[in-house]
């Protein structure tokens, strides 16, 4: 019977016993922070004062909801994040329909599509900026070269188009991740569903209107959720291209953390020895992720 007892301990033990290594090192460098960071900003600390933290309940959340920069920094960022999802989901969406016909060289274009995907942030966002330039970039060149524009536009500059220039640089990157999700959705999609939609009569448009786009509900759920996670998590790209200029207009609420205005009492930056309210914004933006996942659910 104890043989037995010490058998089944031993059976059910060894996988929590694989497992514990990896759970300790989530632990410490994940779960450990994020505790340790919304206890922070409860207290009013110093890191560059050697005095005793100082607790003030929600006076650092007050003082962030009642800041004006914060609040615009994070209506922007989720008006971008929708922008930036309906866009990459038609154009991926339609680079993945493209890419699944039967065209010469497809293997080498399916390759090339996920060029700006690969690439990494800020990579593409010293490409892009070179390409924007006001002087020389090619954006300009181009445009100029088949009439759409007379003169070179301030795409940095000018606090319109830098926000566009930024929304763009954003889809540019997150199409390929898009594209080739869909594209492998499209293709396990069984091909007698199609059979039977053009024995009804359906033709091409309807078949992807009713067969392709209904099957596809699921990965595309998954697809926007992970996408807006990481579109309003960005950060990398705003930081090369813009720095959050000119002025606040690319200014979003990651960008708000760590770099905004740092010769400014009350702001944040790397330098800066509020960490206090530092903690406060991460557990805010925190919360607006886990709020972003559930609609997108």
């Amino acid at each position: 019977m104890k043989k037995r007892i010490k058998t089944k301990i031993k059976t059910t033990a060894t996988p929590y016993l694989f497992l514990f290594p990896c759970a300790a090192l989530i632990l410490v460098i994940l779960i450990y922070p994020v505790l340790s960071g919304i206890i922070n900003s409860f207290y009013n600390e110093s890191l560059i004062r050697p005095v005793q933290p100082e607790f003030v309940a929600l006076d650092n959340y007050k003082s962030l909801l009642t800041d004006s920069m914060f609040l615009d920094a994070l209506r922007r960022s989720v008006l971008w994040t929708l922008v930036i999802l309906v866009f990459e989901l038609f154009f991926g969406l339609l680079f993945a329909v493209l890419l699944n016909k039967d065209i010469y060289c497809k293997k080498l274009f399916r390759c090339l599509v996920l060029i700006p995907w690969i690439i990494p942030n800020a990579i593409a966002g010293i490409i892009w900026k070179w390409f924007l330039n006001e002087s020389f970039g090619m954006m300009n060149y181009i445009l100029k070269s088949i009439g759409i524009i007379s003169h070179n536009l301030s795409w940095l500059s000018d606090e319109k188009l830098a926000a566009v220039s930024v929304v763009m640089v954003i889809i540019w990157k997150s199409i390929p991740f898009v594209a080739i999700t869909l594209l492998a959705g499209i293709q396990a999609i069984p091909g007698d569903l199609y059979e039977a939609a053009k024995v009804d009569g359906a033709r091409g448009s309807q078949c992807f209107r009713f067969v392709t786009i209904p099957m596809l509900k699921s990965i595309m759920l998954i697809t926007s959720i992970l996408t807006s996670i990481w579109n309003f998590n960005q950060l990398e790209i705003i930081q090369v291209v813009t720095k959050g200029g000119p002025g606040e207009a690319t200014l979003s609420s990651c960008i708000y953390i760590p770099f905004v205005h740092a010769n400014i009492p009350n702001k944040l930056c790397f330098g800066s020895s509020r960490y206090h309210d530092a903690c406060a914004d991460c557990s805010m933006y925190c919360v607006c992720e886990e709020i972003i996942e559930g609609v997108s659910k």
